[in-house]
């Protein structure tokens, strides 16, 4: 089981810690009867997302050399943990302390967490020197809480930590061929992710169009039947419609609902084609020709700019003869 070295036996600043003391701390920890201390980024007591309440991995067991180091058995760490480490993100190891011998007597030390620390650099008052030193030699002793009694041993992590985070047991000369495994994984994941997304972006696309074309089709279904719009033209209508932006459809919409009936209802709508209402016309070219015609005169609205050229030109909205 991977193992890192979280404490060591000695006098600190901020207290002593004897071998027995330390031992008592080894001895009382029980993660199947007490707490089980898991492993966190960065001395965090009180989470406000959800990633911050995440462990990346716990702590199995506690033992003691004979030279009064600690080293804690922890089964697995978060992939998380392992590339963040690889990358040199995290330097530091903090085992986080519940000192309850300081509260009575008869109790014990107990091991609350291991800290993993970036940027998150342990609270050492800058004019306490010697702890920077201790830091860097071989760790050191703070207080993160002292009104719960909680205090950290840190440490710089060394080559020999390497291992119980899964990196290459060669650190000088790392398996490329593994990272690049792992690179390819990861891209293989982020593909099916992001395919995953456009499939869905598109699904819901589809569902949007399908619910705008039955709308669009019920109300032209109403202008034609009440005689506005030839059946001929039904198909290139709603067509447009569905292309256009909300506020041309308005206008477009407005204008049919303004003109005069101009189909025969009394048969089977056998309209003259010269008859069918100006906007119906749903090419393109048509649309820009209105365009056009509604910036040369300033006029306000498609709507009225359609209606005017119409009024101008008529022969423009003639349906071609195929």
């Amino acid at each position: 089981m991977p193992e890192i070295m979280v404490f060591k036996a000695g006098k600190y600043l901020q207290g002593d810690w004897p071998k027995e003391r330390v031992q008592r701390m080894v001895d009382a920890y029980d993660p199947e009867k007490n707490y089980e201390a898991p492993i966190v980024i960065g001395h965090r007591f009180y989470g406000n997302t959800d990633e911050s309440q995440y462990a990346h991995g716990w702590v199995k067991s506690l033992r003691m050399d004979g030279a009064g180091k600690v080293f804690a058995e922890i089964p697995e760490f978060s992939a998380l943990v392992k590339q963040a480490m690889a990358e040199n993100k995290l330097r530091y190891v903090s085992a986080e302390i519940y000192e309850f011998d300081k509260i009575e007597d008869s109790q014990s030390p107990y091991l609350r967490a291991i800290s993993l620390l970036g940027r998150d650099t342990p609270q050492i008052p800058t004019t306490r020197l010697p702890s920077l030193f201790a830091l860097m030699t071989g760790g050191t002793v703070t207080t993160v809480n002292e009104e719960e009694h909680i205090a950290a041993f840190t440490r710089k992590v060394n080559a020999d930590d390497t291992l119980s985070f899964g990196r290459q047991e060669n650190t000088e000369h790392p398996n490329e061929e593994d990272d690049m495994g792992k690179v390819e994984d990861l891209q293989e994941e982020l593909e099916k992710s992001n395919a995953a997304l456009a499939a869905f972006q598109k699904e819901n696309e589809d569902l949007k169009n399908a619910g705008r074309k039955v709308e669009s089709a019920a109300f032209f279904s109403k202008l034609r039947d009440e005689g506005r719009l030839t059946p001929a033209l039904f198909d290139r209508t709603v067509a447009l419609d569905m292309k256009l932006g909300d506020e041309e459809r308005k206008e477009l919409r407005a204008l049919f609902s303004e003109l005069d009936t101009k189909v025969d209802l009394s048969g089977t709508h056998a309209a003259d084609k010269k008859n069918a209402p100006a906007p119906a016309a749903a090419s393109a070219d048509l649309t820009a020709k209105i365009r056009a015609f509604q910036a040369e005169k300033k006029l306000a609205g498609f709507a009225e700019a359609a209606a005017a050229l119409y009024a101008d030109r008529p022969e423009l909205f003639d349906e071609e003869e195929k």
